[in-house]
């Protein structure tokens, strides 16, 4: 089981959240579900965090009693290797930086989120908490995916081969600036 922290003082937001991270697919997380804390007090959070580990622990920027990355920078204390994600809708470039440097950030999300970014940032970090695969399992889209390529280098041979130089730039074939 995974376990994710959460805090924000707006309680409705703390419910859309579970909400949010409810719908994702056990499936994508080794079959593994996730159990949500939710608080609308950093300090009770923290209280909470010394008697359990958390796998990702997520905290709004703006709050009344200390600001995310306080709230942040202090669960590193009890939790050093628990990613660190802030959902704000304050953006600000000086928070942003001393967020990731002060709180050493895994991911800053924006409000109002998009499911499926915030889905796709918890399962990348959850991804590499436990022991998985190298390589996690193929879904729906991987595999048309696969198909198509397939479809187009039967049609095209070679279309899908892609010829890098010693730098990694791609080598588009013999062009001489002359011949124009």
């Amino acid at each position: 089981m995974y376990r994710v922290l959460i805090v924000d003082d707006e309680p409705n937001i703390l419910s859309a959240l579970r909400r949010c991270l409810a719908r994702i697919d056990v499936t994508l997380l080794d079959g593994e579900p996730l159990k949500v804390e939710a608080f609308t007090s950093p300090e009770a959070a923290i209280e909470r965090c010394e008697e359990q580990d958390f796998d990702i622990v997520m905290s709004d920027y703006r709050m009344p009693e200390m600001d995310g990355v306080e709230f942040l920078t202090r669960i590193m204390e009890t939790q050093p290797s628990a990613p660190r994600i802030i959902i704000s809708g304050y953006a600000d470039r000086k928070a942003l930086i001393a967020a990731v440097n002060d709180a050493q950030l895994s991911r800053f999300i924006e409000k109002p989120w998009d499911d499926a970014a915030l889905h796709h940032a918890v399962i990348s970090i959850l991804g590499g908490a436990k022991h998985r695969p190298t390589r996690p399992a193929a879904t729906y889209a991987d595999v048309h995916a696969d198909r198509h390529l397939q479809r187009l280098e039967e049609e095209n041979p070679g279309i899908t081969h892609v010829d890098l130089d010693d730098n990694g730039g791609i080598n588009i074939g013999d062009f001489d600036a002359d011949d124009e």
